[in-house]
């Protein structure tokens, strides 16, 4: 059985703290919302690692549908 990780596990330090700044509401969004080259649209990441890049944040995971791997760039909002 595969154990779910849990969303502090996939963080860095400086990814949680940069995570903990976006509001709740727009997390969810952020998750919900990447984009699958298999799939061809939006999906929920099965989110494996966060880490920071310079002041972006990268969502690394899994495609929720069909497993591929995805990332997202969470920019920063007021650069």
């Amino acid at each position: 059985m595969i154990k779910p990780i849990q969303l502090g596990d996939a963080f860095t330090p400086e990814a949680q703290r940069r995570w903990n700044k976006i509001p709740e509401w727009a997390r969810k969004k952020i998750l919900d919302n990447v984009f699958c080259s298999k799939c061809l649209g939006s999906v929920t990441i099965i989110l494996e690692k966060a880490e920071m890049n310079g002041k972006d944040l990268i969502l690394r995971g899994k495609c929720q549908h069909c497993g591929k791997d995805i990332c997202r760039v969470v920019e920063p909002e007021n650069e």
